[in-house]
């Protein structure tokens, strides 16, 4: 393999990692310049139906398991 460096170059570079993201990334990129918004207040309605897609969700997924289950152990 070729070494590309440089002679007076060193294998290791004495910058932290922090010195160096703070180098790469413009200033509007670090997490700190973005704005916080926090959790959004939603109504009940709302709330419900979330929890409505969460147990549907469930239940799909234990009637594929189950489908999946019954057709590898049909042929038996």
């Amino acid at each position: 393999m070729m070494d590309t460096r440089e002679p007076g170059e060193s294998q290791t570079s004495h910058k932290s990692p922090e010195e160096w993201v703070h180098e790469v990334l413009e200033p509007d990129q670090f997490s700190t310049a973005k704005p916080r918004f926090g959790r959004r207040l939603l109504s009940r309605k709302i709330v419900l139906l979330l929890w409505m897609l969460r147990i549907y969700v469930i239940m799909m997924v234990l009637l594929i398991g189950l489908q999946m289950w019954n057709a590898l152990h049909a042929g038996g």
